[in-house]
């Protein structure tokens, strides 16, 4: 039997707006759920609540008795691990092939061979209709295809638990009855307990056991099919037969205007005796609505026919759920109407709260990057992907940057040596400058703005896919499979290019030193030698590592928490590059100050 799903006063809210509250419900366990509403009414949001990927304000959601909102996220990884989630776009790995993207799973949590793991994968292609497709990346398919892949890598590693949203989206009706044949067969083979939002009423009246509608900041109707399709509720029967007339608009605010002005007669609900858009022909299309069969004034109402599975194979869940409906078992749960204009709000967080909470991310980051560096397995190829990407957008950058800056020092520090008297000191000075200060800031302004910037950017568009959440839900932390790479990679490109900017700056301060401003090279090396010491190579180097760990984690950080839209990805690669820019001179202030009380200089 599959897993067991039990939500109890679930509230979120996203600001001051609430999405919905006091949610209250349980999936029985290897059957097959319905939740409908419509557009805007948080379905989504229920179910990344349900995978622990967004927290709610208040309530409970146990999985298999853990409760996913206050669980570990080591807990909740390992939870998600059986779990198959078919998110409504795919949310596929746009770097991965299609076979790449259905094995996945199976390399990440089993210890199969390739040649095992080929077998499943093709067995799922060809479940899904994608045979001969395996090799495509996901740019290279239409959307309809992309849906079908996403559902090939949900059920790859037999759940317990299987959420699908939107399922349908992106097919046309023939696929789409394909998929809803298939999601009851894969029901009666592994029994597993299924939760599919959508908005197709077909799909709704003749695939699940259960059915639920969000509406309005609420759970109006949950229970069984048996009496979900035959209630008179007024918003249930006029989203099920999709009739204009009713207390559903255009909007939220034509709902909530209909439903609380007393002065407003709610038009009779679809189905019934007088409603004027009332279509009991249409009802009675095979798989539609319930059926309406006219005897004199009084209208009977015929429950529509439920899937059955293919080739003969008998449903364990159908049966369960016969037997407890038929002994009671299980009631229609109705919202109270007295409840219904209750309106739970959460005020916005302030301006310091929001940055208070968005420090401490940042800080949680930084130190789960550090934990997870040393976690296997490790991403070495990731690593040296992200090594080569990050040294090539940024060293040419860096170097024609130095110049300037080596020139600058250097020509400031001999007219001012020269109006005290010391240009035996500008070789000394120019040096130091350049080693300890200039060329880890030159590197890390480049990595951050460079590389950096890429990778948010990058972070960011696998965010609004819904990539990261979908790693999340296969059981693979993005941290370790994500960032760490990315971190370390701006770790060491930091350090290989300071050295390379310090060379380049010093060799440029000589330079003019000596061809600008008449120095002369035996005073500007003599000089260098007297009074320069290793450890003021070793704490620009020290610096540069550090430096570019923090332009990868606040890289990764902003990234993985953009708004959505494209909009959103370039806010959060601007602020990726400020925030480091800002905390880059903070760290080298502090850093600077430090290595001068502890370390004396040469000669003192």
């Amino acid at each position: 039997m599959g897993g067991t799903v039990e939500v109890r006063g679930l509230t979120k809210s996203f600001g001051s707006q609430n999405i919905w509250s006091d949610v209250t419900l349980e999936l029985p366990p290897g059957e097959i759920t319905a939740l409908l509403g419509p557009s805007g009414t948080g379905k989504s949001v229920f179910l990344k609540s349900l995978m622990g990927l967004i927290r709610p304000e208040e309530g409970e959601c146990l999985v298999n008795g853990i409760d996913m909102v206050k669980a570990r996220e080591a807990q909740r990884l390992e939870l998600r691990k059986r779990f198959g989630v078919l998110f409504q776009d795919g949310a596929l790995f746009g770097s991965m092939s299609v076979y790449d993207n259905i094995a996945f799973p199976l390399r990440q949590h089993t210890h199969k061979t390739e040649a095992e793991i080929r077998q499943i994968v093709f067995d799922r292609l060809d479940m899904v209709g994608l045979l001969g497709q395996e090799h495509k990346l996901p740019g290279e398919m239409s959307g309809g295809m992309k849906k079908r892949a996403g559902l090939a890598r949900s059920l790859v590693t037999d759940p317990e638990i299987i959420l699908c949203d939107e399922p349908d989206s992106g097919l046309d009706p023939v696929r789409t009855a394909n998929l809803a044949q298939l999601l009851m067969d894969v029901n009666a083979q592994t029994d597993a307990t299924m939760l599919v939002v959508t908005h197709n009423i077909e799909l709704a009246r003749t695939l699940p056991d259960n059915l639920g509608m969000l509406y309005r900041r609420r759970l109006v109707m949950f229970g069984p099919r048996e009496d979900f399709l035959l209630t008179d509720h007024p918003v249930v029967s006029q989203f099920m037969s999709g009739d204009p007339i009713g207390p559903i608009g255009m909007s939220e605010e034509v709902d909530h205007s209909l439903v609380e002005d007393p002065d407003v007669e709610e038009p009779p609900y679809p189905g019934h005796a007088g409603h004027p858009g009332g279509h009991p022909g249409h009802a009675g299309q095979p798989g539609g609505a319930a059926v309406m069969l006219r005897s004199g004034a009084r209208a009977i109402e015929v429950l529509p026919r439920q899937l059955m599975p293919s080739g003969g194979m008998a449903r364990a869940a159908g049966q369960r759920h016969a037997g407890r409906v038929e002994r009671g078992g299980s009631r229609l749960y109705v919202a109270d109407d007295e409840e219904h204009d209750r309106a739970v709000r959460f005020r916005p967080p302030d301006l310091v709260s929001q940055a208070l909470t968005q420090t401490g991310d940042l800080f949680a980051l930084a130190l789960d990057t550090v934990r997870m560096a040393f976690r296997r397995p490790f991403a070495w190829r990731e690593l040296l992907d992200q090594f080569w990407f990050v040294t090539s957008v940024s060293w040419i950058p860096a170097m024609l940057v130095a110049i300037p800056f080596g020139a600058v020092i250097a020509l400031q520090l001999g007219t001012l040596t020269v109006q005290v008297g010391a240009q035996s000191f500008t070789g000394a000075a120019s040096v130091l400058a350049v080693v300890q200060q200039a060329a880890p800031i030159v590197t890390t302004l480049v990595i951050a703005g460079a590389g950096g910037a890429a990778i948010c950017a990058d972070l960011g568009a696998r965010t609004i896919r819904e990539e990261i959440d979908a790693m999340k839900v296969i059981g693979v932390s993005p941290v370790q499979r994500l960032v760490v790479p990315r971190v370390l990679a701006c770790m060491g490109s930091a350090v290989l290019l300071n050295g390379l900017v310090s060379v380049v700056g010093v060799l440029g301060g000589y330079f003019f030193n000596v061809n600008v401003q008449g120095g002369t090279p035996g005073a500007y090396l003599a000089s260098f030698t007297a009074l320069a010491q290793v450890s003021d190579l070793v704490v620009g180097e020290i610096k540069a590592l550090m430096f570019g760990f923090l332009a990868g984690v606040v890289a990764a950080h902003r990234g993985m928490n953009t708004r959505p839209g494209p909009k959103g990805v370039g806010e959060a690669v601007n602020q990726s590059v400020v925030i480091t820019f800002l905390l880059l001179f903070f760290v080298n202030f502090v850093v600077t100050t430090l290595y001068l009380q502890l370390v004396p200089g040469k000669g003192a």
